[in-house]
């Protein structure tokens, strides 16, 4: 809806002595007695040039009145900041060209741009929120280009700020979309935050005997950083898409008098990680990479310690819509760095591969497994996930409902080498 500006809130956006201030409030959109304007905020385009001004546009109408005058303010207050970054405050001066006053006939309109320019440190989604105007906050996506670099502008035909076609189309999980998705490389992927999900995270309990005495839980926590955050968000740099990720996974004996936990494994992990390479046929959607370091361990010492440093690489193949039903394959090759004193033979029950494979759809139910092979025959184990959106059962959650089930060799890295009896848990995953 239209948002109305008042005097006494523009005064606040004044930077002018108090006399001043008070003369241009009272002054600075001028509304004459059972006059009515509309004052709206229109929408930025999703990606902006960093480069240039930074533009927001105000858009007055006179509806009711034949006849009306209106004084303009000389400049709007923004807060704007990045993802974990603090806000600042930006002073948006009105176009040079447009008059400070403007009359308008009944069912007239005026566009009036404001501009300034973006601090260099805020680098990727920008939240804009205007300061005195009640208009809702909006969210552009920053990108400064290289020198020499065409303007703003992919293969596909979406132009950003200052053009005169349409900014990038978003793809929405649970809206209709063109298969392999209309949008250019990433352009869904844009609004990730800086700290978020990596593998899934969920608690699980169950039991695996028939008489009842080995009940137990699961449960994980995971999550990726991207350290920096480089000008251009379309960088395929190293150092501009390296992350952080860190993955704890506990099992919990929930038979035993005390109830302990029978092991913690610890996986901190430094990768590169491109989200979409921009690879797409009629019926591949989306490819992705990630490939780095990864230590895991479960902080033991003596005859219980285990631990191993891999180097991996991990594609993923997303094949159908990327809004409906799909198909996910992702393949993680690694080998082992280094000598394995604690278990050295942890390649012949594990082996040198996951097979990670997904089908569902973003807003339904999915099934998911990880499939391992070791080099030892008959070594190997499964784990699978079924999930289902919490919030279409309970309206106002999130998360999943979850059921997992496993079988085979190392569940946890303590016991590696010790085949597992069919474990069936069910539970909620926060992420899947």
């Amino acid at each position: 809806m239209p948002s109305m500006l008042t005097p006494n809130r523009l005064s606040a956006q004044k930077r002018a002595s108090p006399l001043i201030r008070g003369c241009i409030a009272t002054g600075a959109i001028v509304f004459m007695q059972n006059a009515s304007a509309g004052i709206s905020l229109l929408q930025p385009p999703k990606l902006v040039d960093g480069n240039k001004p930074f533009t927001l546009t105000l858009l007055v109408s006179e509806d009711e009145q034949v006849s009306h005058t209106y004084a303009l303010p000389d400049n709007l207050v923004v807060a704007a900041s990045a993802d974990m970054t603090p806000p600042v405050q930006l002073h948006l001066e009105r176009d040079p060209n447009a008059a400070g006053e403007i009359t308008l006939q009944r069912g007239e309109f005026r566009k009036i741009n404001y501009s300034a320019t973006l601090p260099d440190y805020l680098r990727g989604v920008v939240r804009i929120e205007t300061v005195g105007i009640d208009a809702s906050p909006v969210l552009v996506a920053v990108i400064r280009p290289k020198n020499g670099e065409m303007p703003l502008a992919s293969a596909e035909g979406v132009a950003l700020a200052g053009a005169a076609t349409p900014a990038a189309s978003v793809i929405t999980p649970g809206t209709s979309a063109d298969p392999v998705g209309a949008a250019p490389a990433a352009a869904d992927l844009i609004n990730i935050p800086r700290l978020s999900f990596h593998e899934p995270m969920y608690f699980a309990a169950g039991n695996s005997s028939s008489n009842g005495n080995n009940r137990n839980a699961k449960f994980q926590l995971s999550f990726k950083f991207h350290i920096f955050r480089p000008e251009d968000m379309r960088s395929r740099g190293l150092i501009d898409n390296l992350y952080f990720g860190y993955t704890q996974f506990s099992l919990w004996d929930l038979g035993s008098p005390s109830e302990p936990f029978r092991d913690t494994n610890y996986r901190p992990s430094v990768f590169y990680y491109l989200p979409d390479l921009g690879i797409r046929n009629s019926f591949l959607s989306r490819v992705s990479i990630a490939t780095g370091l990864e230590h895991e361990s479960n902080g033991r010492d003596g005859a219980e310690s285990r631990s191993l440093n891999i180097f991996f690489a991990e594609p993923t193949f997303i094949f159908g819509n990327l809004n409906d039903y799909q198909l996910r394959i992702s393949p993680k090759v690694y080998t082992y760095l280094g000598p394995m004193f604690d278990n050295p033979d942890l390649g012949q029950y594990r082996g040198h591969a996951d097979l990670k494979l997904a089908v569902g759809k973003p807003d339904g139910v999915e099934f998911s497994t990880t499939l391992r092979k070791g080099t030892r025959s008959n070594a190997g184990s499964v784990d699978s996930m079924l999930s289902y959106p919490l919030a279409k059962l309970i309206p106002g959650t999130a998360g999943y409902l979850m059921a997992s089930y496993f079988y085979g060799y190392g569940e946890s890295l303590l016991t590696y080498n010790q085949k597992q009896t069919p474990q069936f848990r069910i539970g909620y995953s926060l992420w899947r």
